[in-house]
């Protein structure tokens, strides 16, 4: 947590944010002063809204990028409670720890206004509590959606609980209470549902009166399926995390398998001790389902996804653990477009860039010589 609060403190803001994150601010110093105002700034306002408290203490027009700041330095610990908690293994949270410092997007594109930080925060907040069974996890959830619908898709992780505790339902009925609220309050005051920003939803300076309909968000074919998988595996795409943790924790998943290569024996069924294996795979089909039909899609729609099959691959990571190294040199390559397109804006020089790649690898090499359980 201190490594990344150093991290942010380096940045140099290049004068402004992104025309989306323009938006979020919007909204968020629009709430702040008392106006709830959709008819100027459309869309998922989840992060705006917890934006509110930082633009009071710090009066900064940045108050987004700050929030979603925050919300990284919260998501450290949390990873690692979950990887740890999931496979029982302090050294499990070691390594759900490095992926997350090596899925760069979320982090690097907060200094624009973008909400991915916020919504891996959440992602990570509702696989918790589904863990643990906390009454309280619909209404992350629900809240989580607002940040961005895609959270939508961790819903089977929760379910079975939800039809046996009566205070879990009750929390259900509040978030999707909640979530009707923030949406009839849109439609009432634009006069049509929020649709795919990707798709020129608005016009120009967020022209929320002249969007298409939102059948057009969708379409029917293989082009999109297509998209998700290039977004899942090729590194100029801007994905999310290693090509090679996507592998392994599809195999964890989904793959009973052994193998004998010459004088290498792979034991593929590693997934077998994976806690909510069935949820967590229903989870990514529906993300996957949802994304591909959308007209079009950029890699960090599949977060949800990238993050379920990251913690997966850690099964992989504790029965072999050179995979790391390769994962390391894999994960190289996802930094390096992010930072050509991304980073060099925010950062001096790439090597102060990769600050939290060298802190996986100093943390990796640590850990190597500490006995974890």
């Amino acid at each position: 947590m201190a490594v990344m609060a150093v991290y942010f403190l380096l940045v140099t803001p290049p004068g402004g944010l992104s025309a989306d994150g323009q938006n979020y601010e919007g909204f968020a110093e629009s709430l702040a002063r008392g106006k709830i105002d959709f008819k100027s700034f459309y869309g998922f306002h989840g992060l705006s809204i917890l934006s509110v408290p930082f633009f009071w203490l710090t009066g900064s027009h940045l108050s987004i990028a700050y929030t979603s700041m925050f919300l990284v330095l919260m998501s450290v610990p949390l990873i690692y409670l979950i990887a740890r908690d999931i496979f029982n293994s302090n050294k499990a949270g070691v390594y759900g720890l490095l992926i997350f410092l090596m899925t760069p997007y979320p982090y690097t594109t907060l200094m624009m206004g973008f909400q991915e930080a916020a919504l891996l925060f959440f992602i990570l907040l509702i696989i918790y509590g589904s863990i643990h069974k906390r009454s309280w996890t619909p209404l992350v959830w629900a809240f989580g959606g607002i940040v961005k619908p895609f959270a939508l898709v961790l819903l089977p992780l929760f379910t079975s609980d939800l039809w046996v505790r009566k205070k879990t339902k009750w929390f259900f009925l509040l978030g999707l209470a909640v979530g009707l609220v923030y949406l009839a309050t849109s439609y009432y005051q634009v006069g049509h549902p929020i649709n795919n920003a990707a798709i020129n939803s608005y016009q120009g300076n967020f022209d929320t009166g002249n969007p298409p309909p939102l059948r057009e968000s969708f379409t029917a074919g293989i082009k999109g399926f297509l998209r998700v998988g290039a977004n899942l595996l090729l590194h100029f795409r801007k994905i999310m995390v290693s090509p090679l943790v996507i592998i392994l924790g599809a195999l964890a998943l989904l793959a009973p398998l052994r193998l004998n290569l010459f004088r290498w024996r792979f034991n593929l069924n590693t997934g077998e001790g994976i806690r909510m294996r069935k949820e967590i795979i229903l989870a990514i089909v529906l993300n996957f389902l949802l994304v591909g039909s959308l007209t079009f899609s950029f890699s960090k729609y599949l977060l949800p996804m990238t993050t379920l099959f990251a913690l997966a691959s850690v099964s992989y990571l504790l029965k072999y653990r050179w995979l790391m190294w390769l994962v390391f040199i894999d994960s190289f390559f996802v930094f390096l477009p992010i930072w050509n397109y991304f980073g060099h804006n925010f950062w001096p020089n790439i090597y102060i860039y990769l600050l939290p790649f060298w802190t996986a690898i100093a943390i990796f090499l640590f850990s190597r010589k500490e006995k974890l359980s």
